[in-house]
């Protein structure tokens, strides 16, 4: 049993390397899209945006889907959606492009929803797995940031730069296929209950705290290259010190789901992720081209133990999986259309108020807030809600 729940949670790690690598990719190789294609800046920056509104409509129907067909199978089928939509792009064409960007997006964002629930079904403390979902979730987004531009350069086009992460995307399939056959058709075993937790506060704080540090993440990785370029820096600068904030969220989203596995209360590690995203936000307010390396390695540690703190917390405030997969669903399908519009919303209030003051002020507020919410999601409390019944049962009534 031991060897298996390895397996499958090797398996696991791979799924989720596939859950970033095709979001990561596209930024290096923008400036290529937008020149073969004639896209406008907006238009561009629609093409970024697009996956993580993807997120937010797709994250509500995943326990759906999943109580029909089963967690196993429709992680696979997210997997095949993937690589689809990767494929798609390949043609030289605005429709294909956007396309085969809302056709993976879909399957990301269902897979995104399962996947903590899965976690919680197949392992009996699920911390350490928590720990290594995240960090592979940091980790595949640099992958694919750092080696798409060579991948151009050696396949000749960014088109087939893009298309060539639907190879890790296959591996996986090949290696979760067996857990589909195994799993058997139809609802998972051991999935639990599906409620509605709309009227539940405990589900309001994990969605909050979770919506409030998706958009930090969000703002901070589409502004700080302008941050950094208006305040002096170079262009291959302000990347640098972008890639530093990246790499130095790894170890602490590995760390974060162990810790607070152990512990009754999480708030220590919510202090842990929103101290961090205050002090740097304060060292970029007051000293933006000063010693940025630490204000970097600041928010690298929030952002790290900041996605780690809200995923885990959707586990923990669950009693079983069904409910972490209702909750997981409604906490990315707020959060992530409050994810997509922060960055927008900072870049008006940039242009509006000619510098970056203010934005990173607002930031800096949403780190409170998310500390605030964070807390009140740590107690030692679960989710109830409204119980859903089995498809084609009867209802059991509320819980």
């Amino acid at each position: 049993m031991h060897r298996r729940l390895i397996a499958v949670g090797a398996a696991l790690v791979l799924i989720t390397v596939n859950l970033r690598l095709a979001i990561g990719s596209v930024p290096p190789v923008l400036d290529d899209i937008r020149d073969d294609l004639g896209l406008s800046s907006a238009t561009a920056g629609l093409l970024t945006t697009l996956p993580v509104l993807c997120f937010a409509a797709g994250a509500p129907i995943a326990p759906r889907l999943a109580r029909r067909f089963g967690q196993e199978a429709l992680l696979l089928a997210a997997l095949v959606s993937v690589i689809a939509g990767l494929l798609l792009r390949v043609p030289l064409s605005v429709v294909a492009l956007f396309g085969g960007t809302l056709v993976l997006g879909i399957g990301i964002a269902v897979a995104n929803v399962l996947m903590p629930s899965v976690i919680k079904r197949r392992f009996e403390r699920p911390g350490v797995m928590m720990g290594m979902f995240t960090m592979a979730l940091s980790l595949s987004a640099a992958i694919g940031a750092a080696f798409t531009v060579p991948l151009e350069g050696w396949l000749g086009s960014w088109r087939w730069a893009l298309a060539a992460w639907a190879v890790p995307a296959a591996v996986a399939v090949v290696v979760w296929a067996p857990e589909v056959r195994r799993s058997g058709p139809g609802p998972s075993a051991g999935a639990g209950r599906t409620v509605r937790l709309r009227r539940d506060a405990v589900a309001w704080w994990v969605t909050a705290a979770f919506a409030l540090q998706s958009l930090l993440f969000f703002s901070f990785i589409g502004w700080c290259p302008d941050i950094l370029r208006d305040a002096g820096l170079s262009s291959g600068t302000a990347g640098a010190m972008l890639s530093i904030s990246m790499l130095a969220g790894i170890p602490p989203s590995l760390v974060a789901p162990v810790i607070m596995q152990r512990l009754r209360t999480q708030s220590a590690v919510v202090l842990a992720a929103a101290v961090p995203w205050m002090l740097g936000i304060t060292g970029l307010l007051a000293d933006p081209a000063g010693p940025t390396w630490v204000w970097m390695l600041l928010v690298g540690i929030g952002q790290g133990s900041g996605i780690s703190m809200v995923l885990t917390l959707v586990v923990l405030r669950a009693r079983d999986a069904g409910a972490a997969a209702s909750l997981s669903g409604m906490a990315q399908g707020v959060g992530y259309v409050v994810a997509a519009l922060g960055p927008l919303a900072l870049g008006a209030v940039r242009d509006a108020t000619g510098g970056w003051d203010t934005p990173l002020a607002i930031m800096f507020a949403v780190a409170v807030a998310m500390l605030v919410c964070g807390l009140f999601a740590g107690r030692d409390r679960f989710v109830e809600g409204e119980a859903i019944p089995p498809i084609g049962g009867s209802s059991p009534g509320g819980t």
